[in-house]
């Protein structure tokens, strides 16, 4: 049993019609239990955000709201990043396999959760760093996934990736996806990656499109340094994290990711799985034997 919250941090995304809606009906739950809120737009240039972390303040609050989808999730870790904070996504998306609170749900659970009823998940997250002749350009923090990708032309991306020191290939594709075992139900998926356990120790490396057959999705370990090298002919490229561009590539850049130091919390209600989730979201229905 944990301790009952009294204050919580809400980030609203209002471009989302039925977060909107839901904003007095959330302020009324919170009243009526006599619990404090901050209340924070989400920005409405993410592009600024992309190399920046940790502005929203949260002090005093004990749980932060996530309210929209679950790009408004990731919104709200990297502006939260390092509170240690535990997340709730109330879903006001589309398939939403982060944000884990269906709004139609919330009369019910959100009561509870603020009674101290809820689990959480530790998560892994991506560091990324962006090396230049030598000299670090920019660094990253990621949840979901690190990509580098090709923009807007039709060109091939080539691409030089190392796992610890060690070559692992080079690939012909449309860009590649380091992903998180939280991530591989993103990007990575719709690219062709496996689904893997949120608890795993690994990390997921999926060439999107790939030229040749023999490049695919791999799972390591998340104790490797994964390194990625950008040739000579490799022009036109970017470094995305969590979709938002960090930097646009030049040739003989070296990208480098590793585990993040610092972890994601998510909140989650008392009932329900991961693989519940993965059922509901995915429509698994299994078979009628």
């Amino acid at each position: 049993m944990r301790k009952k919250i009294q204050h919580v941090t809400v980030v609203l995304n209002r471009k989302k019609v039925q977060a909107r809606r839901l904003v007095p009906f959330i302020k009324r739950i919170l009243d009526s239990a006599g619990i404090a809120a901050t209340w924070v737009d989400k920005h409405p240039s993410e592009r600024k955000l992309a190399l920046h972390y940790g502005d929203i303040r949260t002090e005093g609050s004990q749980m932060i709201f996530s309210l929209g989808g679950d790009g408004t999730l990731l919104h709200a870790m990297r502006r939260t990043y390092g509170c240690g904070l535990p997340v709730l996504g109330i879903n006001a998306g589309s398939l939403g396999f982060l944000t884990s609170l269906p709004a139609d749900t919330l009369a019910e659970e959100l009561p509870k959760i603020m009674e101290g009823h809820f689990r959480t998940s530790e998560r892994t997250a991506l560091a990324i760093e962006l090396k230049r002749k030598g000299e670090t350009v920019c660094c990253g923090w990621a949840l979901n996934e690190a990509v580098i990708n090709r923009g807007n032309h039709a060109h091939m991306v080539r691409v030089q990736v190392s796992i610890s020191e060690a070559l692992l290939g080079r690939y012909l594709c449309d860009g590649l996806i380091i992903a998180t075992p939280t991530g591989s139900t993103a990007y990575s998926l719709s690219a062709g990656g496996p689904v893997v356990s949120p608890a795993s120790e690994v990390f997921l490396i999926t060439p999107i499109c790939a030229h040749a057959l023999g490049n695919r999705p791999m799972v390591i370990s998340s104790d490797d340094v994964i390194c990625v090298e950008i040739p000579k002919r490799s022009l036109g490229l970017f470094l995305q994290t969590d979709g938002l561009t960090c930097a646009r590539l030049r040739s003989g850049d070296v990208i480098e990711i590793k585990k993040s130091p610092t972890t994601a919390l998510l909140a989650y209600p008392q009932e329900g799985d991961f693989y519940s989730i993965l059922r509901q979201k995915l429509g698994w229905s299994g078979t009628s034997i």
